[in-house]
């Protein structure tokens, strides 16, 4: 009679958990399943960003998507009349998710350089960045001509490493998964100092209010623009590009500079 009981427990269990299972497939999993509120026929352009790069790519204290990339990625898509969808990975994982085909484009500070452009084609640049070098306030350091045998932060598959090893390369590299944790490596004194653009280096002295300086002095410059697969979507691509010059004429990029750059203009003049 025992034995029976057991078996008739066992057997409800067995039923139920199998019920439960069913009704969660049936109905889906909120932490895997992600539901596009786009319609059918609504055109999207899908774009690659960091979402952890003040104040070009970053969540604002609401947790929504912001920056001065992303807000010229959803100028871009206004124009030419696509939703614009982000995702977001790591630096380094960003051209992965273009070449994958999981994203159209790519708009986090990507630098236009020889080496990207024989695997990817760009838009018109809608920015130029001025590279230097940030250190704590109270370095000796006060020139970049001074860096030779320092050792420098930089983002992994971030452009400036080559920038910081064209310019001297005695200069000592250490890469951090992300901006954040390469300037917290200036701080503590894990390295002496973090390249990156010197409009985003004022802008994040700024608003973080760090105990840093940007050294006198420049390490390079390049021209920033949105990054698509090299010879596809080439009608969107145009577009794109079509709409970046447009966006440079009627003064919307020099206006969302400002906005993210404490008031520096870093439009691209050609």
């Amino acid at each position: 009679m025992k034995k029976k009981s057991i078996f008739a427990i066992v057997g409800i269990i067995f039923i139920a958990v199998i019920a439960y299972f069913g009704y969660q497939t049936a109905s889906g999993s909120k932490t895997t399943q992600t539901v596009s509120k786009s319609s059918s026929n609504e055109k999207v352009l899908r774009v690659a960003t960091t979402g952890v790069s003040f104040p070009g790519s970053y969540k604002d204290s609401n947790g929504d998507l912001t920056g001065f990339d992303v807000e010229i990625a959803r100028a871009v898509g206004k124009k030419i009349g696509y939703k614009v969808e982000f995702i977001t990975t790591s630096f380094d994982g960003l051209f992965g998710l273009l070449q994958s085909g999981k994203v159209d484009a790519v708009a986090s500070s990507i630098a236009i350089t020889d080496e990207r452009q024989k695997s990817y084609d760009f838009t018109t640049p809608y920015a130029t960045f001025q590279y230097g070098v940030v250190v704590k306030k109270d370095s000796s350091l006060t020139n970049i001509n001074e860096l030779g045998g320092h050792t420098l932060a930089a983002t992994v598959g971030s452009n400036q490493i080559k920038v910081v090893n064209a310019y001297d390369p005695s200069i000592q590299i250490q890469t951090f998964d992300d901006r954040e944790a390469a300037l917290t490596g200036v701080t503590n004194g894990q390295v002496d100092g973090y390249s990156n653009s010197k409009t985003i280096l004022s802008a994040i002295i700024k608003q973080k209010n760090l105990d840093l300086k940007i050294l006198d002095g420049e390490l390079g410059q390049e021209n920033i623009a949105i990054a698509f697969n090299k010879g596809k979507n080439k009608d969107l691509r145009e577009k794109a590009d079509k709409s970046v010059e447009e966006l440079i004429k009627d003064g919307t990029v020099s206006k969302l500079s400002k906005k993210y750059f404490s008031g520096i203009d870093a439009t691209y003049k050609k």
